[in-house]
């Protein structure tokens, strides 16, 4: 498992846990605090807020096409999640309704609210799963008529709440009638609302009782003008009042949201409105808490001589004829059921870690204009490459530019779209070029190559997509590995020994020819000082052909021996002392050719004197 996930994992447990402990702490049996009794589980504003913010911190950052690329990044990821978590969430409630509370199964409808912390940058996955690619010009067409979509279907929404809004509020007045005034005061006590700013009005507009609107001072409770016993009107206060502390109104924008944003597909309708069925079912649970067999009959008696009206963001004592059902059965259910705050935090772990498997490749780029910027290639002078986690630190040398411009100048390239950091699986290799205009950082893997500009004010790493991968059989044509040395040093009381590395001195063609790459003469070997070694094993990168040979000079003075190993990993025998040992020996490249390699290494056991000091 990767770092990423495990930071994903750990942050989404975190979560989770905390989402668990809120539905399980907020039984809202009453309790012996004066904290506010119903509370909501999780705002509904989150996500659209989160979007919003996003949108215009981008606009007033970045120019249109970093914001459409942002929104598209983000809606792509999150909103793919959503609409398929809900279809399978909605065959699942039936199962869920009949073994959890109804308050866990509507907070189920509310999690993905949090799917926005997926996007943040300790959120990240190290590379998708699966990608969709698509033509760029069909992207921003399909772009265009999905945001299309969503304003039309949000703004027919608000439109219709704004206007049943008016209509039901335009004749509606203060209720002024005492009875019914008091038994709202101590329902509103009971509920220990702090500083309420909600009304209490009557209006001939509306068959049942509701309450609407989203902010705190627009908020109404609506009755309709018929007669109420006074222990009718406890329940029907009640009823609006969680509704109102749990901000169910915000939870069903939240919903219809989700709806717009997903437009397209005809079961999101559905699940809105299976959704609301829930939020209800969940505020009719808490009702009827610690209540006897009178009050249950009494509030299923009420539900069935209320007809629904419920339009745009409002709650209301009967919503539909459909959900009655549902609603009279869970009434007349004594039994008690689980909290399902376990339930809550598994499906939100589960939502979090499989987020953002999916990713969106668009465009049809090449590396002449993504890697190149259009400039000539010769200008681009490769100063470093390097595989990245290898164990051996290889030296890679580039034989021939021309080929390594030709081969990333056509390479396809297509911009991708998610949280990820694109930790390469297999392969991969870093290149580092001079450009005109600064350092420029290539970054090759299997299937993507990220670019990071180390010039101007901000930089700004840039990932794609490779559709046909990388040829790493065309690079090595172009970039040759050198042999490369590890070396254990163990000595007589050490089992275990020590890792080092040799430094590689000269290497180039075993036929003969000019040397591919030589080390500073006055470089100080590798090796290891003040540590006794008695033995070093030897570890090639690459394969060993034929014997090796080893001279092992004192660096106190003395005479020079030379000793001839044989093996893929031999072991070198060292007597006490401090010594200078140069390896050298014919390897098989990756490419099938042959390579001279000289190694040099240093071992001792004093601690003050330098190498340069005692060797000449």
């Amino acid at each position: 498992m990767t770092t990423e996930l495990l930071i994903r994992g750990f942050c989404s447990l975190l979560y989770s846990g905390a989402f668990a402990y809120v539905l399980f702490d907020r039984a809202e049996d009453g309790g012996d605090t004066d904290r506010q009794r119903y509370l909501p589980y999780i705002s509904g504003r989150l996500l659209p807020l989160c979007l919003l913010t996003l949108v215009i911190l981008g606009a007033v950052c970045s120019n249109i096409q970093t914001v459409a690329q942002i929104t598209l990044s983000f809606c792509f990821g999150v909103f793919l999640h959503i609409c398929l978590y809900y279809l399978v969430l909605m065959p699942a409630l039936p199962f869920l309704r009949r073994h959890i509370s109804a308050r866990a199964c509507a907070v189920l409808w509310l999690l993905p609210n949090y799917l926005y912390l997926t996007q943040m940058g300790y959120m990240q996955l190290p590379r998708p799963r699966w990608v969709v690619e698509a033509p760029s010009g069909l992207v921003w067409t399909l772009l265009g008529v999905w945001l299309a979509g969503v304003l039309a279907v949000l703004g027919w929404k608000i439109v219709s709440h704004l206007v049943f809004r008016v209509r039901i509020l335009k004749p509606a007045v203060p209720v002024t009638e005492p009875a019914a005034l008091e038994v709202w005061r101590r329902e509103v006590e009971a509920a220990r609302f702090k500083k309420p700013k909600f009304k209490l009005v009557t209006s001939p507009a509306v068959p049942t009782p509701l309450s609407v609107g989203l902010f705190d001072r627009s908020v109404r409770v609506v009755l309709p003008e018929r007669d109420y016993s006074p222990e009718e009107l406890a329940l029907v206060f009640r009823h609006e009042l969680i509704h109102i502390g749990r901000e169910d109104a915000w939870s069903k924008f939240f919903l219809v949201f989700c709806t717009a944003m997903c437009w397209f597909n005809p079961l999101m309708w559905r699940a809105m409105k299976k959704s609301a069925e829930d939020l209800e079912l969940s505020c009719d649970e808490t009702v009827l808490l610690n209540c006897d067999e009178d009050t249950k009959r009494q509030y299923a008696d009420l539900l069935l001589k209320t007809a629904g009206d419920e339009r745009g963001f409002t709650t209301c004592l009967s919503a539909s004829a459909g959900a009655l059902r549902y609603r009279l059965k869970s009434v007349v259910d004594t039994k008690r059921k689980p909290s399902g705050a376990l339930t809550v935090g598994l499906v939100f772990f589960l939502l979090c870690m499989s987020c953002g498997y999916v990713a969106l490749a668009y465009g049809e780029g090449a590396g002449a204009e993504l890697i190149y910027q259009s400039q000539d290639p010769k200008q681009f002078t490769l100063r470093h490459a390097q595989w990245e986690d290898d164990p051996y630190h290889a030296v890679l040398v580039c034989t021939d530019e021309d080929a390594l411009g030709r081969y990333l100048s056509a390479l396809p390239m297509e911009h991708i779209m998610g949280n990820y950091s694109f930790e390469p699986e297999g392969k991969s290799l870093y290149l580092m070029f001079d450009t005109p205009q600064g350092a420029l950082s290539v970054h090759l893997s299997d299937q993507y190559v990220r670019l990071t500009p180390l010039y101007g004010e901000k930089i700004q790493r840039e990932s794609y997509y490779l559709p046909g991968g990388t040829d790493w059989e065309a690079l090595g044509e172009c970039i040759t590995e050198l042999p490369a040395l590890n070396l254990r040093l163990t000595g007589d009381e050490d089992e275990y020994g020590r890792e080092s590395s040799a430094t590689l001195w000269r290497a180039g063609p075993a036929e003969g020819g000019p040397a591919l790459y030589e080390a500073d003469p006055l470089e100080t070997p590798g090796g290891i000082y003040g540590y006794s070694v008695t033995q070093a094993e030897l570890s090639f990168s690459l394969p060993l052909e034929g014997a090796l040979a080893v001279e092992i000079a004192p660096l106190k003075g003395g005479g020079v021996r030379t000793v001839t190993l044989q093996g893929q990993s031999p072991t070198l025998a060292l007597e006490d002392g401090s010594f200078r040992c140069t390896v050298r020996g014919t390897f098989r490249g990756g490419n099938g050719k042959l390579y001279r390699a000289e190694f040099r290494f240093e071992v001792g056991d004093y601690s003050e004197t330098s190498a340069a000091q005692l060797y000449g």
